[in-house]
């Protein structure tokens, strides 16, 4: 299999995971697409007819929760329980990369380029941040656990340890990277040291999933914020507003923003929280569009299920000269492909679970009661919120 390249010199392929790349630009639309699941690494093609195949399986049984790229093609995927695999052929083999890596939970993975020069990051759970500068060994980040705020870290499920959820570069010199639950914490060293900024003055409300940045609008901030909605800053992460939530979704999780439009945005979330899909085996999710910057959205719901019981855990938009495609993988498999800006939809391949964490268990068809995934506790503000609501 031969891809082609991006005018960045980037593999022109497309990256879909729960905790790993989310934007990528090319010179024209990608044929070939490597997702990562619950049960390893799908690498898929499309025809010249437009249609999408599995052309190639690896990592088979091994929980993928996160694929990144080096411009270069080098391929870099997280696992959940086994470390960090590296693939040099676009994907078809893996071999783990495991030196220095003391934990191996790993929930987000990307390679970030800061100062002119690429790094891959890896965030796992308990939180812990490492750095490969040559993607063969690992360091840690121990400034990561240094935060004022990491007492009050958490997870509503059990072993409810707060982890490593989002890693991002901004303006091609500062490191973001955002705990769930518990703080969103940045770096001007490539993560060396870092400060906190305050979304919220309780930590325990301060739930991270992803962050929405852009160097044409370098103050702005956006994030999706499972715990209090989304939530926007535009002096930098000094000061933050919540809302407007999208219509119907209460939870928001994968974020993408267009990488030549920072106005335009895409969401996927569900109604209510875990405690209520669980009980109704039911998420009802949703995706929602912003072509404002955050301050309205709407809900997309050409070729998209209404009210199922799968949720959306990852999105990725792949942009080129005159086009785009959102591309949203759900906790059963399914794969939806939007080419047209998000207003028409439909499902392109089934693959194994695209999930964050054990979402996919939780929302299995007819499961049994799992004391590792419905024992949720909250602490905090959020706790009265999610009881009180009507969903």
């Amino acid at each position: 299999m031969v891809l082609a390249r991006d005018k960045n010199g980037g593999s022109n392929l497309i990256r879909l995971s729960p905790g790993g790349d989310y934007v990528q630009r090319g010179a024209g639309p990608s044929d070939t697409m490597i997702a990562g699941t619950a049960d390893g690494i799908y690498v898929l093609q499309r025809s010249a007819k437009g249609e999408w195949a599995v052309m190639h399986r690896a990592l088979q049984g091994c929980f993928v929760s996160a694929v990144t790229a080096c411009e270069d093609g080098t391929l870099f995927a997280g696992t959940h329980g086994v470390g960090m695999a590296r693939s040099d052929d676009q994907g078809r083999t893996w071999r783990w990369i495991n030196q220095g890596l003391a934990q191996f939970d790993v929930w987000a993975a990307r390679v970030v380029k800061l100062n002119g020069r690429e790094r891959i990051y890896a965030g796992t759970m308990p939180a812990h941040l490492f750095v490969s500068d040559d993607g063969e060994s690992w360091r840690e980040l121990t400034a990561l656990r240094q935060a004022p705020s990491i007492s009050q870290w958490f997870f509503p499920p059990p072993p409810h340890l707060g982890h490593v959820k989002e890693i991002v570069g901004h303006e091609g010199r500062r490191l973001m990277v955002g705990i769930e639950v518990g703080a969103l914490l940045v770096s001007d060293d490539a993560g060396e040291t870092f400060s906190e900024l305050p979304v919220d003055p309780d930590p325990r409300d301060c739930d991270l999933h992803h962050i929405a940045v852009h160097p044409a609008m370098p103050d702005r901030i956006i994030i999706s914020n499972g715990l209090a909605g989304m939530m926007t800053s535009e002096d930098r992460g000094r000061t933050w507003r919540r809302g407007p939530a999208p219509p119907g979704l209460d939870y928001p999780d994968p974020l993408v923003m267009h990488p030549d439009d920072p106005n335009v945005l895409f969401v996927a979330g569900a109604v209510g929280w875990p405690s209520h899909w669980y009980p109704i085996n039911r998420s009802r999710t949703k995706i929602a569009r912003s072509r404002d910057g955050a301050k309205n959205w709407e809900r997309l719901l050409g070729g998209l299920p209404d009210g199922q019981r799968a949720i959306f855990s990852a999105m990725t938009l792949e942009a080129w000269d005159g086009g785009f495609a959102v591309y949203a993988g759900d906790t059963d498999g399914q794969i939806f492909e939007s080419r047209d800006g998000g207003d028409r939809w439909h499902m392109i391949v089934e693959v194994g679970p695209m999930s964050k964490g054990d979402f996919y268990r939780g929302l299995a068809k007819n499961r049994p009661p799992m004391a590792n995934i419905d024992d949720l506790k909250i602490p905090g503000p959020a706790a009265a919120r999610i009881a009180k609501a009507e969903v």
